[in-house]
């Protein structure tokens, strides 16, 4: 519409993430190169968290354009999604063709299909857009699925690019396997005062163009727009549809503020407002999930504690009945123990009776004897 007015050969300010007009101030510099460190040298997890509108898919679409090779990429923008339907949505990123019905087949695919690739030389990585939205069991299934290896070297590399909600959601204790995973991450700001003027510039110079902004006009949509990409895009096209509606082939800073209160004013505060909110509600939505595990979890726990309660009622009532009677047998073994042996009672024998002898065959002896004395002579 303006492009031929200021002599523009395309939209220097589309809102679609271009990565032809990547502008790498020194913090998407590096993180573009942590990024790249990480595909290289195949490092467990790489997280890319920024403000909403920051530039993360901008960067993300020119790292993928620049791979190309033995790099097998996959990108997933759709990420409200729960657990279950994950390993689909990969399978269908990466071109795994089949009908799996169950979780187990959609899981021997994938693996099948990393297994397949590794054999190739390929490496496989899987980039996440919009992490934050993905839950706490869908981030656990993406380490679980970061396990799978062949020999020492991982079968799949996982980049996740989120917003700030994605730093507070790895933060959980619940997700502290995954969050020890991470071996770089990286967080880009808001540009500064002068990146967005070098940021403007860049964008008009290559759609071929130049000046159009005076340095105070610059400055007013830097006081808007705090730096953010996406927000100085959108007024800066709207004032380039101005201006040409006017005639102007120089936009100053009165003029920036005619655009913004023709729009009823910048929507910046209601905006970042919204957003805070609904981080807020995907926190609280998240921690009632959890603290919904944990009730259960606390109610299993108080219910094993009764049973083990009552279990240990029951071994102290047996026991105080055992004791006495253990006691009592006890007492009655050492009675036992301690009397002599009784000996057996032999009934008395009674000597045989003995004839008298005549005097007159056995002379009477000089001293008297017993009678068995005298059966012996």
């Amino acid at each position: 519409m303006y492009e031929d007015f200021y002599g523009l050969k395309e939209r220097p300010f589309n809102l679609v993430p271009d990565p032809d007009y990547l502008y790498l101030s020194p913090q998407h510099k590096l993180a573009k190169a942590y990024l790249e460190y990480g595909i290289s040298q195949k490092v467990g997890f790489v997280v890319l968290t920024g403000e909403i509108g920051a530039g993360k898919t901008t960067l993300i679409k020119a790292l993928i354009r620049n791979y190309s090779g033995n790099h097998r990429l996959g990108v997933l923008y759709q990420t409200s999604v729960g657990a279950e339907d994950l390993l689909e949505l990969l399978l269908q990123e990466f071109e795994v063709r089949g009908r799996y019905s169950t979780r187990a087949a959609r899981l021997a695919a994938f693996n099948q299909f990393l297994l397949t690739a590794y054999s190739r030389g390929e490496h496989v990585v899987l980039m996440v857009d919009e992490a934050q939205n993905l839950g706490s069991e869908a981030l656990e299934e993406l380490r679980l699925l970061s396990n799978l290896q062949a020999g020492k070297d991982p079968l799949l590399q996982v980049i996740l690019v989120g917003q700030v909600g994605l730093r507070d959601k790895l933060k959980h204790p619940a997700l502290r396997q995954l969050a020890q995973r991470i071996a770089v991450h990286y967080h880009l700001r808001p540009l500064e005062r002068l990146e967005t003027k070098e940021y403007i510039r860049f964008r008009i110079h290559k759609a071929g163009g130049s000046g159009i902004f005076t340095e105070a006009a610059l400055d007013r949509i830097y006081e808007y727009t705090r730096g953010v990409p996406r927000r100085i895009n959108a007024w800066c096209d709207l004032a380039l549809v101005a201006g040409f509606a006017e005639g102007r082939t120089e936009i100053d800073a009165d003029f920036i503020d005619t655009v913004v209160a023709a729009q009823g004013g910048t929507l910046e505060e209601e905006a970042e407002g919204q957003e805070a909110s609904e981080t807020r509600l995907v926190a609280q939505d998240e921690q009632m999930t959890l603290s919904g595990n944990n009730n259960n979890l606390k109610k299993e726990i108080a219910d094993l504690s009764g049973r083990l309660t009552r279990v240990e009622g029951l071994c102290l009532e047996i026991s105080n009945h055992l004791i006495p009677l253990v006691t009592e047998l006890l007492a009655r073994k050492k009675d036992v123990w301690d009397a002599p042996p009784a000996l057996p009672q032999v009934p008395a024998v009674e000597p045989p009776a003995v004839e008298e002898i005549d005097v007159e065959v056995f002379p009477t002896p000089a001293k008297p004897s017993t009678w068995w004395s005298r059966l012996w002579r």
